[in-house]
């Protein structure tokens, strides 16, 4: 048994979050991704700011802040609610960033051409669509497929 084990103490449930519940309450978005609320989780952890422990049928294991810097596996770990409300600092969501290049352009020609949004390919053709940007901004050129479908998707998802 590990010397950060403690048999007999057994924490408030309303004091400590799973660690996949914290995720979702954290929760990823379309500014942050799971993996990097995970990740700045773990770094909040390894500093050794928020109280971690994992459970085991014969009691709770404390977890050092050390260990945090290796990977394991987070099932049956909790943190500590009050230590995360403290540093959510280092959780806090950032803004969109800015676009750049040739997203914004596109994005201005889409919302002229299409208000409600750009039906899917089936009903607008993809190679129709760039040929037709293509005459409206030559400076698009080259415009790839991934960036064409990545300005339809911001396009589409800005209406909703």
């Amino acid at each position: 048994m590990s010397s950060n084990r403690v048999k007999d103490w057994r924490p408030k449930r309303e004091d400590w979050g799973e660690f996949i519940d914290v995720i979702v309450w954290v929760g990823p978005s379309p500014v942050i991704s799971q993996w990097e609320v995970e990740r700045a989780l773990k770094k909040l952890c390894a500093s050794g700011v928020i109280r971690t422990f994992r459970a085991h049928e014969d009691g709770i294991e404390f977890i050092p802040a050390k260990e945090w810097t290796t990977d394991f596996d987070t099932g049956g770990v909790y943190l500590n609610w009050e230590d995360l409300q403290r540093h959510q600092v280092g959780l806090q969501r950032k803004p969109p960033p800015e676009p750049t290049g040739k997203q914004p352009r596109i994005r201005a020609l889409l919302a002229e051409m299409f208000p409600k949004g750009v039906p899917d390919p089936a009903h607008c053709p993809r190679k129709t669509l760039k040929a037709d940007l293509l005459r409206r901004d030559p400076s698009l050129n080259p415009l790839d497929e991934a960036t064409l479908k990545s300005a339809i998707d911001a396009h589409n998802s800005s209406l909703s």
